[in-house]
């Protein structure tokens, strides 16, 4: 009796293959649009950045991760609302 890598299905390796990619493409892609936002690494280089950027205070800055065809990082100073936010990019590291 054979045995089958695949199972009993008769899954190909050609699909298995396609779904490998399939997935692989989607954890890319989701890492590129929600990645810094859930990476605690990268959200608190942002918040040093973000609060660097508006004088040091913890208070006194907003942080948002922005979801568009760029994602990007946006930080705007609390203690002047008139100010328009900062885009800081998609990656802030030191």
């Amino acid at each position: 009796m054979a045995v089958s890598l695949t199972g009993s299905r008769g899954l190909s390796m050609a699909k298995v293959k396609t779904v490998s990619i399939v997935f692989g493409v989607a954890g890319a892609l989701s890492f590129y649009l929600y990645g810094p936002a859930v990476t605690p690494v990268l959200y608190a280089a942002a918040a040093t950045t973000c609060n660097e950027m508006t004088g040091g205070n913890f208070r006194s800055y907003q942080l948002d991760w922005v979801v568009a065809a760029r994602p990007h990082w946006s930080c705007r100073d609390r203690s002047d609302p008139a100010k328009a936010p900062m885009n800081m990019g998609w990656w802030v590291g030191r």
